[in-house]
């Protein structure tokens, strides 16, 4: 009888990563939930939702309610924004990446941004009755997700500060330099 070569057998015995064993992984590495033990992250699993997006599918909507925050497990998001006669790409978020976090803490839950698949885009969501139930059942768990959203809506307020002052900077710049040519 012949040996079977190795690669044959190779991936009946190995184990396979279980769609619970991916979103763990997923909201690990996310800044919002890297501070989370792997018995918290678990836990977290029982709350979050898994959806697929197809090509050119909205996730949600500029103007929307929104009630949640999404994680990119896999995919490509394109976030943007709309203005009366044009519609503006504001960034393109792949793996990893997050959006929808300030309707976790704005009152109002509007969507200040469109969110649109670009490719086949699997994510998790985690909406605000989801942290509600965090801080109600586990408020340790709870207290250092919200330290780590505040922290990132601290630095994204930060970063787009620096971004409307160089804008008005090179307004004001525009302004000097047409003035002195006219």
């Amino acid at each position: 009888m012949a040996a079977h070569p190795h690669y044959l057998w190779r991936d009946l015995f190995r184990r396979r990563k279980s769609n619970e064993d991916t979103i763990i992984e997923a909201l690990g590495e996310n800044i919002l939930f890297c501070t989370l033990s792997a018995r918290e992250l678990r836990y977290l699993t029982s709350l979050v939702y898994e959806r697929v997006y197809q090509v050119d599918e909205p996730i949600f909507r500029e103007g929307e309610r929104g009630s949640g925050m999404y994680v990119i497990v896999a995919g490509r998001v394109a976030i943007k924004t709309h203005h009366p006669n044009s519609e503006v790409l504001v960034t393109t978020l792949g793996k990893g990446s997050f959006f929808g976090e300030l309707s976790l803490v704005e009152p109002e839950n509007v969507r200040t941004a469109t969110a649109v698949a670009t490719e086949r885009t699997v994510v998790v969501g985690f909406f605000k009755p989801d942290l509600m139930e965090v801080l109600e059942r586990k408020p340790q768990m709870g207290v250092r997700i919200l330290f780590q959203l505040a922290s990132v809506l601290g630095r994204r307020l930060l970063e787009t500060t620096r971004k409307i002052t160089e804008m008005k900077e090179e307004r004001r710049v525009g302004q000097l330099r047409e003035n002195s040519a006219g």
